[in-house]
């Protein structure tokens, strides 16, 4: 496959924010990349942008003149220009350019871009149902996501139960809370307005009505976000669960353990504050049948999962935390080295390509994280149906 032209712009995601996509011209065609963003971040993930978005484009743009005529044959070639990129333009503009060649190579050697990882798997959809946190600008919930997932022998089986979790939700946010208007977050999450408890209460209700119709497996989960509520050694929930509203460490993994208990919570995704590792540890001794999930303690980097593998049993996988996708693949050999479970996972500042459907079958993820609302996050949906 050799670049007949490359070149880079600005586009928005689905927050209305810029970000930038790659246009790669081959002889097989047009071939499109573009990078999302999250509104909440770990320390540990690389930057999107090293200056302006504008004055990225231009220098960017300049380093994409010099790629003209190369020829890529392969995944590992695609690597080896990543580990040329010069240091700057990791972030948003490099997986940009990666997602480009790997859609441009998936034409020229008339392969899916799965293909190009490994072989096709089952992956479980893990859908978001209520949002809170700074995906809710702290409106509701200081938890910031409230998820469900259903296992089913098919995906389509799966995505149908669980949509009918989330207009089952709807409609009892639009029975029991005043003044609700069916608004959704970011990722399509709905703003419910009430509190942490109520909350996970009514998707709780949810699940339970769905499963007497239809008696299938469907199961909660939680993504506390933690780190964006923990302020010199507490964590201040803004409104109180359980009555408290400055909670200690210890504390915090007491209640993570109570709402676990009391919910029947399947997937607890950082419960704690990304540099307690140990909490984290203490957590999954006293949750051994729940999955406990790394994301801001682990930030898509081999480094962390090596630092912290035996404190969480799951991670997840965001490209865009790391900015290579040689990194990202070493990161997934690790997690299978330790034996953690993976999740693919979108971001709240997501763009149209549905790319993060393919990762999560070829690198064989047991989840994908996505939402089920909002036309960006739909495209990965129906992706993952199309592929399993």
């Amino acid at each position: 496959m050799e670049i007949k032209g490359i070149k880079a712009l600005k586009i928005l995601n689905a927050n209305s924010n810029f970000t930038v996509e790659v246009i790669i011209n081959t002889e097989k065609g047009q071939f499109r990349g573009s990078s999302p963003a999250g509104e909440s971040n770990s320390k540990y993930e690389v930057n999107q942008f090293s200056k302006s978005i504008d004055e990225e484009i231009i220098s960017f743009n300049t380093y994409l003149k010099s790629l003209v005529g190369r020829n890529i044959n392969s995944l590992d070639e695609i690597f080896n220009l990543e580990k040329e990129i010069p240091k700057e333009f990791i972030g948003g503009p490099s997986l940009s350019l990666s997602y480009a060649l790997i859609y441009s190579l998936s034409a020229e050697l008339k392969k899916e871009p799965y293909e190009l990882f490994g072989k096709k798997n089952k992956v479980i959809p893990v859908c978001k149902m209520i949002g809170g946190g700074m995906h809710a600008s702290g409106f509701g919930m200081d938890i910031q996501e409230i998820l469900v997932t259903t296992i089913a022998d098919s995906n389509l089986e799966s995505i149908n139960s669980t949509l009918k979790v989330y207009k089952k939700v709807k409609e009892l946010l639009e029975n029991k809370t005043d003044g609700f208007m069916g608004g959704v977050d970011p990722e399509g999450g709905f703003i419910s307005g009430l509190d942490n408890y109520e909350s996970i209460k009514i998707v709780r209700e949810a699940i339970e009505q769905i499963i007497k119709e239809n008696s299938m497996d469907i199961r909660l989960g939680l993504d506390f976000a933690a780190s964006t509520f923990y302020k010199d050694g507490k964590y201040i929930y803004k409104r109180p669960l359980y009555g408290k509203k400055e909670v200690s460490r210890s504390e915090q993994i007491d209640l993570t353990k109570k709402l676990a208990d009391e919910f029947d919570i399947f997937y607890i995704e950082d419960p704690v504050d990304e540099t307690l590792a140990d909490d984290y540890g203490e957590i999954l001794k006293l949750l051994s049948n729940s999955i406990i999930v790394g994301d801001d303690l682990t930030a898509t980097t081999p480094e962390r999962l090596e630092k912290v593998h035996d404190k969480i049993n799951s991670t997840l996988i965001k490209p865009n935390q790391i900015g290579l996708m040689y990194k990202v693949k070493e990161y997934s050999e690790l997690a299978d080295k330790f034996k953690i479970e993976k999740v693919v996972s979108h971001r709240s500042e997501e763009t149209s390509i549905p790319i993060i459907a393919d990762l999560a079958v070829g690198l064989n993820a047991k989840y994908l994280k996505v939402g089920i609302n909002r036309g960006e996050r739909i495209e990965k949906i129906n992706r993952l149906i199309e592929l399993n």
